[in-house]
């Protein structure tokens, strides 16, 4: 063992040669004697080192107060953003401005998106008011002029193959065999119209002329106005013939009584379209006979802009003005101001079109439009002749 190290019996006997200390004062001495040590009569103040860390917790918890909401909005923002239009701008140019600011760009623009999507989506959807050939896909085509506060609309009643062939399995029936076979099922009422179908009497073809055999107590000849809805509705439902033969029970060439000529009615007599309104609001291509005879395609086309009483309206819209010339076969409509068709409502534009080919179709002919700023418009290619209609104002015909 060396001599720096102690063993354990020199440091019990140490121990037991130190002092002992003792003190004598009572509970009530010592306690007077704390008191009067100016130690102990210092401020109890914490060291500002002590507050620093609660300090900076309080800081920290007020500007997590300020900063969460700010990225939620934002995070909700960003949500919002992601299933937007495109239209939304993003970048520097929104994160520099305020906050108002932003939302007022943002909207006004979404609103131009919008309405942008609205008129590209109204252009593909808006209701066509023709039949055309190659647009009957399992119907068949049926016109019918119906009646309605003694005017008359050319309905085109579009029957189901399945239905048509199962009453004509042998195909091909005239028109008079069609109306002898659906006109008493036609849904008049349903559609707004007076319940005037099927005619009284009979009807029949003979020499390529058409038939009514009338019976005693009609009533198409109670005035002027009730002969000529009977004559605008024979044209509306068989304008493929060229003539209307009366005749009396016994096959006689007969009249009205207002009237009293024998002479066939003329059925082919082509008028300008305009815009019939149903009470409903219902909207209606129809023809109506204007102030001033219109016996070419070019005097009915030009004739459109005018409009002869308050029962029908111009398909024409303002500020819209065109030329009417002839080019062999083809009615040329030359607009005088370039025609921007996506400055118009659209359901508006699509009627003065068809109400275009419908007129042309009277006197059966096509026509074509020149000065037009985009080559199509819904299905028509604006760079060619239109297409010829079948009929006009198609409705599915249900039993």
């Amino acid at each position: 063992m060396t001599n720096n190290q102690w063993d354990d019996d020199k440091l019990e006997s140490l121990l037991h040669s130190m002092p002992k200390i003792e003190d004598d004062r009572s509970k009530e001495q010592i306690f007077d004697r704390l008191k009067q040590d100016q130690r102990l009569k210092k401020s109890r103040r914490m060291n500002p080192k002590k507050w620093m860390p609660i300090i900076v917790a309080s800081a920290a918890l007020l500007l997590l107060g300020l900063i969460v909401p700010s990225m939620l909005n934002h995070n909700e923002g960003a949500i919002e953003d992601s299933s937007a239009p495109r239209a939304f701008k993003t970048g520097p140019e929104i994160e520099s401005s305020t906050e108002n600011e932003t939302t007022e760009e943002a909207a006004d623009v979404f609103g131009v998106s919008e309405a942008k999507e609205s008129r590209a989506m109204n252009s593909a959807a808006f209701e066509s008011h023709v039949v055309l050939a190659d647009e009957l896909h399992g119907a068949q085509a049926f016109q019918v002029g119906l009646v309605e506060s003694a005017n008359v609309v050319p309905i085109t009643f579009l029957i189901p193959e399945s239905v048509f062939h199962s009453d004509f399995p042998q195909g091909n029936p005239t028109a008079v065999e069609l109306y002898n076979k659906y006109a008493a099922e036609l849904p008049e009422a349903e559609l707004g119209f007076d319940d005037y179908h099927p005619y009284k009497g009979k009807l029949y073809v003979e020499n390529g002329i058409l038939h009514h055999q009338i019976p005693d107590g009609h009533t198409y000849d109670m005035s002027e106005a009730t002969v000529d809805f009977y004559e605008n509705s024979m044209k509306g439902t068989f304008s493929q013939f060229d003539e209307l033969q009366l005749v009396d029970e016994k096959g006689n060439p007969t009249s009205f009584e207002n009237v009293g000529k024998s002479e066939p009615i003329k059925l082919k007599q082509p008028f300008p379209y305009y815009k019939y309104t149903m009470p409903s609001g219902k909207i209606y291509l129809a023809p109506y006979e204007p102030e001033t005879t219109v016996d070419a395609v070019a005097e009915g086309l030009a004739e459109m802009k005018n409009v002869n009483g308050d029962i029908v309206e111009s398909l024409i819209p303002q500020n819209v003005d065109y030329d009417v010339r002839m080019d062999g076969e083809e009615a040329v409509i030359t607009f005088k101001e370039r025609l921007d068709v996506t400055a118009f409502d659209q359901n508006a534009l699509n009627q003065m079109i068809e109400g275009f080919m419908l007129t042309a179709k009277e006197y059966d002919k096509q026509v074509r439009l020149e000065n037009v700023v985009q080559e199509s418009f819904g299905n028509y290619d604006l760079t060619k002749v239109l297409p010829k209609p079948i009929g006009s104002n198609p409705t599915w015909f249900t039993q």
